[in-house]
Protein backbone atom coordinates (compact mmCIF):
# COMPACT_ATOMS: atom_id res chain seq x y z
CA UNK A 1 0.00 0.00 0.00
CA UNK A 2 1.00 3.49 -0.91
CA UNK A 3 1.40 5.22 2.17
CA UNK A 4 -0.09 8.78 2.36
CA UNK A 5 -0.79 9.19 5.84
CA UNK A 6 1.14 10.13 8.44
CA UNK A 7 1.19 8.13 11.39
CA UNK A 8 -0.81 10.65 13.32
CA UNK A 9 -3.43 10.14 10.91
CA UNK A 10 -3.58 6.80 10.45
CA UNK A 11 -4.35 6.48 14.47
CA UNK A 12 -6.74 9.14 13.94
CA UNK A 13 -8.44 7.29 10.92
CA UNK A 14 -8.70 3.45 12.98
CA UNK A 15 -9.31 4.62 16.28
CA UNK A 16 -11.96 7.47 15.63
CA UNK A 17 -13.74 5.35 13.03
CA UNK A 18 -14.00 2.33 15.03
CA UNK A 19 -15.48 4.46 18.13
CA UNK A 20 -17.95 6.64 16.16
CA UNK A 21 -19.03 3.03 15.04
CA UNK A 22 -20.03 1.82 18.14
CA UNK A 23 -20.98 5.09 19.52
CA UNK A 24 -23.88 4.73 16.61
CA UNK A 25 -24.33 1.01 18.06
CA UNK A 26 -25.07 2.02 21.68
CA UNK A 27 -27.08 5.04 20.56
CA UNK A 28 -29.85 2.89 18.90
CA UNK A 29 -29.97 0.34 21.86
CA UNK A 30 -33.20 -0.26 23.66
CA UNK A 31 -33.69 2.54 26.54
CA UNK A 32 -34.00 -1.36 29.18
CA UNK A 33 -30.24 -1.87 28.32
CA UNK A 34 -28.92 1.10 29.36
CA UNK A 35 -26.23 2.13 27.08
CA UNK A 36 -24.90 5.60 26.77
CA UNK A 37 -22.02 7.52 24.95
CA UNK A 38 -20.24 9.90 26.71
CA UNK A 39 -16.71 11.88 25.65
CA UNK A 40 -13.80 13.08 28.12
CA UNK A 41 -12.19 15.53 25.73
CA UNK A 42 -12.59 14.15 22.28
CA UNK A 43 -12.68 10.44 23.52
CA UNK A 44 -15.17 8.24 22.86
CA UNK A 45 -16.66 6.47 26.55
CA UNK A 46 -19.26 3.60 25.81
CA UNK A 47 -21.28 2.76 29.00
CA UNK A 48 -23.24 -0.03 29.56
CA UNK A 49 -24.18 -0.42 32.97
CA UNK A 50 -26.54 -3.35 32.44
CA UNK A 51 -23.89 -5.65 30.12
CA UNK A 52 -21.34 -7.09 32.19
CA UNK A 53 -18.84 -7.07 29.09
CA UNK A 54 -15.93 -4.91 28.07
CA UNK A 55 -16.61 -4.17 24.57
CA UNK A 56 -19.72 -1.87 25.57
CA UNK A 57 -17.60 -0.40 28.68
CA UNK A 58 -14.41 1.33 27.57
CA UNK A 59 -12.85 4.29 25.80
CA UNK A 60 -11.78 4.63 22.56
CA UNK A 61 -9.00 7.55 21.52
CA UNK A 62 -8.13 9.28 24.66
CA UNK A 63 -4.81 11.28 24.12
CA UNK A 64 -5.12 11.56 20.16
CA UNK A 65 -6.28 15.10 19.36
CA UNK A 66 -5.51 16.51 23.02
CA UNK A 67 -2.99 15.29 25.05
CA UNK A 68 -4.68 13.37 28.07
CA UNK A 69 -4.40 14.56 31.46
CA UNK A 70 -4.38 12.72 34.96
CA UNK A 71 -8.06 14.35 36.24
CA UNK A 72 -9.38 12.76 32.90
CA UNK A 73 -8.18 9.26 33.71
CA UNK A 74 -10.35 9.91 36.74
CA UNK A 75 -13.28 11.17 35.35
CA UNK A 76 -13.12 8.08 33.47
CA UNK A 77 -12.80 5.58 36.25
CA UNK A 78 -15.30 7.67 38.54
CA UNK A 79 -18.04 7.27 35.80
CA UNK A 80 -17.75 3.52 35.79
CA UNK A 81 -17.06 3.21 38.89
CA UNK A 82 -20.41 5.49 39.90
CA UNK A 83 -22.08 3.12 37.55
CA UNK A 84 -21.09 0.01 39.19
CA UNK A 85 -19.39 -1.05 36.34
CA UNK A 86 -16.04 -3.06 37.10
CA UNK A 87 -15.33 -4.69 33.99
CA UNK A 88 -14.26 -1.71 31.67
CA UNK A 89 -10.87 -0.82 29.24
CA UNK A 90 -9.26 1.88 27.93
CA UNK A 91 -7.74 1.52 25.13
CA UNK A 92 -4.14 3.56 24.14
CA UNK A 93 -2.88 3.72 20.85
CA UNK A 94 0.60 4.27 20.20
CA UNK A 95 0.06 7.66 18.76
CA UNK A 96 -1.56 8.88 22.04
CA UNK A 97 -0.15 11.55 24.49
CA UNK A 98 1.70 12.07 26.80
CA UNK A 99 3.88 9.25 27.22
CA UNK A 100 2.78 9.20 31.03
CA UNK A 101 -0.20 7.73 30.10
CA UNK A 102 0.20 4.65 30.85
CA UNK A 103 1.51 5.27 34.27
CA UNK A 104 -1.31 6.87 34.92
CA UNK A 105 -3.50 4.07 34.25
CA UNK A 106 -1.92 1.69 35.99
CA UNK A 107 -1.57 3.77 39.18
CA UNK A 108 -5.71 3.27 38.74
CA UNK A 109 -5.72 -0.25 39.09
CA UNK A 110 -6.04 -0.50 34.98
CA UNK A 111 -3.35 -2.50 34.05
CA UNK A 112 -2.10 -3.63 30.38
CA UNK A 113 -3.31 -7.58 29.83
CA UNK A 114 -2.94 -7.43 25.68
CA UNK A 115 -3.41 -5.97 22.44
CA UNK A 116 -5.58 -5.57 19.23
CA UNK A 117 -4.46 -5.62 15.89
CA UNK A 118 -5.62 -2.56 14.21
CA UNK A 119 -6.01 -2.61 10.57
CA UNK A 120 -6.99 -0.09 7.34
CA UNK A 121 -6.21 -0.28 4.07
CA UNK A 122 -7.38 1.86 0.67
CA UNK A 123 -11.10 1.24 -0.25
CA UNK A 124 -10.74 -0.08 -3.86
CA UNK A 125 -12.40 -2.67 -5.98
CA UNK A 126 -11.35 -6.10 -5.77
CA UNK A 127 -12.03 -9.63 -6.88
CA UNK A 128 -14.65 -11.56 -4.03
CA UNK A 129 -13.23 -14.11 -2.20
CA UNK A 130 -15.10 -17.45 -3.34
CA UNK A 131 -16.87 -19.56 -0.75
CA UNK A 132 -19.41 -22.39 -1.02
CA UNK A 133 -21.75 -19.99 1.55
CA UNK A 134 -24.19 -17.50 -0.27
CA UNK A 135 -22.92 -14.07 0.86
CA UNK A 136 -26.09 -11.12 1.37
CA UNK A 137 -26.57 -8.07 2.07
CA UNK A 138 -30.16 -7.64 4.27
CA UNK A 139 -32.95 -6.00 4.95
CA UNK A 140 -34.78 -5.53 8.15
CA UNK A 141 -36.85 -8.51 6.95
CA UNK A 142 -33.67 -11.15 7.84
CA UNK A 143 -32.90 -8.38 11.28
CA UNK A 144 -33.69 -11.38 13.64
CA UNK A 145 -31.77 -14.04 11.69
CA UNK A 146 -28.59 -11.59 12.14
CA UNK A 147 -29.20 -11.12 15.68
CA UNK A 148 -29.52 -14.47 16.34
CA UNK A 149 -26.29 -15.52 14.25
CA UNK A 150 -24.53 -12.97 15.99
CA UNK A 151 -25.39 -13.71 19.95
CA UNK A 152 -25.07 -17.25 19.15
CA UNK A 153 -20.99 -16.76 17.45
CA UNK A 154 -19.99 -14.29 19.97
CA UNK A 155 -21.85 -15.90 23.17
CA UNK A 156 -23.51 -13.06 24.16
CA UNK A 157 -26.81 -13.12 25.81
CA UNK A 158 -30.31 -13.05 24.34
CA UNK A 159 -31.50 -9.67 26.08
CA UNK A 160 -29.18 -8.23 23.26
CA UNK A 161 -30.75 -9.59 20.14
CA UNK A 162 -33.80 -7.13 19.99
CA UNK A 163 -30.94 -4.39 20.26
CA UNK A 164 -29.05 -6.15 17.50
CA UNK A 165 -32.08 -6.70 15.48
CA UNK A 166 -33.22 -2.35 15.72
CA UNK A 167 -29.50 -2.19 13.94
CA UNK A 168 -30.07 -3.69 10.78
CA UNK A 169 -31.08 -0.99 7.96
CA UNK A 170 -30.13 2.18 10.12
CA UNK A 171 -28.25 4.98 8.30
CA UNK A 172 -24.66 4.47 7.11
CA UNK A 173 -25.01 0.52 8.56
CA UNK A 174 -25.13 -2.76 5.91
CA UNK A 175 -25.66 -5.63 7.48
CA UNK A 176 -24.59 -8.99 5.58
CA UNK A 177 -25.43 -12.97 6.31
CA UNK A 178 -24.22 -15.85 4.96
CA UNK A 179 -26.08 -18.98 4.13
CA UNK A 180 -25.84 -22.57 4.23
CA UNK A 181 -28.58 -23.00 2.09
CA UNK A 182 -31.20 -21.83 3.57
CA UNK A 183 -29.23 -21.73 6.82
CA UNK A 184 -27.83 -18.29 8.00
CA UNK A 185 -24.56 -19.25 9.59
CA UNK A 186 -22.33 -16.04 9.74
CA UNK A 187 -22.49 -12.32 9.97
CA UNK A 188 -20.93 -9.24 9.30
CA UNK A 189 -21.41 -5.63 9.14
CA UNK A 190 -20.15 -1.95 7.52
CA UNK A 191 -20.37 1.60 8.93
CA UNK A 192 -19.57 4.07 6.44
CA UNK A 193 -18.72 7.56 8.45
CA UNK A 194 -17.05 9.94 5.76
CA UNK A 195 -14.78 8.82 3.79
CA UNK A 196 -14.21 6.12 5.62
CA UNK A 197 -15.50 2.90 6.51
CA UNK A 198 -15.55 0.04 9.61
CA UNK A 199 -16.19 -3.17 9.54
CA UNK A 200 -17.41 -5.12 12.10
CA UNK A 201 -20.06 -7.72 14.09
CA UNK A 202 -18.28 -10.58 11.75
CA UNK A 203 -19.10 -13.87 13.56
CA UNK A 204 -19.75 -17.50 12.89
CA UNK A 205 -21.64 -20.22 13.97
CA UNK A 206 -18.93 -22.63 15.82
CA UNK A 207 -20.41 -25.47 12.98
CA UNK A 208 -19.03 -23.85 9.96
CA UNK A 209 -15.86 -22.09 10.90
CA UNK A 210 -13.19 -22.37 8.48
CA UNK A 211 -15.58 -22.57 5.66
CA UNK A 212 -14.66 -19.30 4.52
CA UNK A 213 -17.57 -17.27 5.69
CA UNK A 214 -15.66 -14.04 7.22
CA UNK A 215 -12.93 -14.01 4.36
CA UNK A 216 -16.33 -13.94 2.08
CA UNK A 217 -17.88 -11.03 3.40
CA UNK A 218 -15.04 -8.89 4.41
CA UNK A 219 -14.07 -9.42 0.61
CA UNK A 220 -17.82 -8.02 -0.16
CA UNK A 221 -17.73 -5.26 2.38
CA UNK A 222 -14.37 -3.87 0.70
CA UNK A 223 -16.17 -3.70 -2.94
CA UNK A 224 -19.27 -2.32 -1.48
CA UNK A 225 -17.90 0.35 0.72
CA UNK A 226 -15.80 1.60 -2.44
CA UNK A 227 -18.87 1.60 -4.33
CA UNK A 228 -20.42 3.49 -1.54
CA UNK A 229 -18.02 6.42 -1.98
CA UNK A 230 -15.07 4.79 1.04
CA UNK A 231 -11.41 5.73 0.50
CA UNK A 232 -10.62 4.21 3.43
CA UNK A 233 -11.88 0.62 5.90
CA UNK A 234 -10.37 -0.15 9.21
CA UNK A 235 -11.17 -2.71 11.41
CA UNK A 236 -9.99 -4.82 14.42
CA UNK A 237 -9.27 -8.25 15.79
CA UNK A 238 -7.27 -10.07 18.54
CA UNK A 239 -3.35 -10.20 18.71
CA UNK A 240 -2.14 -13.28 16.48
CA UNK A 241 0.62 -14.81 18.86
CA UNK A 242 2.05 -17.95 18.22
CA UNK A 243 0.27 -19.65 20.81
CA UNK A 244 -2.95 -18.11 20.18
CA UNK A 245 -3.09 -17.85 16.25
CA UNK A 246 -6.17 -15.65 15.35
CA UNK A 247 -7.74 -16.53 11.70
CA UNK A 248 -9.21 -13.18 11.67
CA UNK A 249 -5.97 -11.40 11.23
CA UNK A 250 -4.77 -13.52 8.25
CA UNK A 251 -8.38 -13.08 6.66
CA UNK A 252 -7.35 -9.10 6.75
CA UNK A 253 -4.24 -9.61 5.59
CA UNK A 254 -5.81 -12.00 2.41
CA UNK A 255 -8.40 -9.08 1.85
CA UNK A 256 -5.53 -6.30 1.71
CA UNK A 257 -5.44 -4.81 5.11
CA UNK A 258 -2.32 -3.85 6.65
CA UNK A 259 -1.25 -3.37 10.42
CA UNK A 260 -1.57 -0.20 11.67
CA UNK A 261 -0.26 -1.19 15.21
CA UNK A 262 -0.67 -3.35 18.09
CA UNK A 263 -3.00 -1.31 20.36
CA UNK A 264 -2.85 -2.08 24.39
CA UNK A 265 -5.88 -2.48 26.22
CA UNK A 266 -6.11 -1.67 29.80
CA UNK A 267 -8.26 -3.46 31.72
CA UNK A 268 -9.52 -2.39 34.87
CA UNK A 269 -8.77 -5.06 38.05
CA UNK A 270 -11.06 -4.50 40.73
CA UNK A 271 -10.03 -4.39 44.02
Amino acid sequence: MTQTLSPDEIAELVEFTEGEAYADLLRVAPADLHMQVESVGSAIVLVADMIDIVLFNRVIGLGLREPATEAMVDTIVARYRQAGIHNFAVHVSPAAQPSALPGWLAARNLLRRDNWAKVYRRAEAQALIPTELRIERIGQEQAAAFAEVACAAFGMPDQLRPWLEQGVGQANWCHYLAFDGDRPVATGALFVRGDAGWLGLGSTLASHRRRGAQGAILSQRNQDAAELGCRWLVTETGEDLPEHPNPSFHNMLRTGFELAYQRPNFIFAAD
